[in-house]
């Protein structure tokens, strides 16, 4: 038998750090709206998910990683 889906949290809405391409799509998400460099984009992320838990969501990291880039 399957797991119940309504017990797990959603997926789409973390980030696996372990997943070469999610990270590679969500620095290149992260390039585009800050106009930044990959490089700058990319440590932004990694810095912003040390200080916020990657189970809190995509959404959050993002978040602060944009503001990183900006602030």
């Amino acid at each position: 038998m399957a797991d119940d889906p309504k017990k797990v949290k959603e997926d789409r809405n973390l980030i696996a750090f372990k997943q070469k391409w999610e990270v590679d799509f969500a620095v290149k998400q992260l390039a585009k709206l800050a106009e930044a460099t990959k490089k700058a984009s990319k440590e932004a992320l990694f810095e912003a998910a040390r200080e916020i838990s990657p189970s809190e969501g995509r959404k959050k990291i993002m978040k602060a990683a944009l503001k990183k880039l900006k602030g």
